[in-house]
């Protein structure tokens, strides 16, 4: 149980890493890519440090913002 609550941390974390260097490069603020996702900057702010995991179908609109298909972006956010 351990391991399953480790590799969750780790995962967000480094979700929540590619996201914020994603939006850096875009020169997006956490606001403006929440209202892209329909959202809130609080939202956006918590799934970039790590503390809450993003949906699939969150995961889903973070790929259409960046312009990027599913898959891609979570293999590219888990390889960095």
């Amino acid at each position: 149980m351990i391991s399953i609550i480790i590799e969750k941390v780790e995962f967000n974390r480094k979700l929540g890493q590619y996201i914020k260097r994603k939006r850096g490069k875009k020169k997006w603020s956490q606001a403006e890519l929440a209202a892209k996702l329909g959202n809130n900057f609080q939202n956006v702010s918590r799934i970039e440090r790590g503390e809450i995991s993003p949906t699939l179908y969150w995961c889903s609109k973070l790929a259409e913002a960046f312009d990027m298909e599913l898959h891609n972006f979570i293999k590219n956010a888990l390889k960095e």
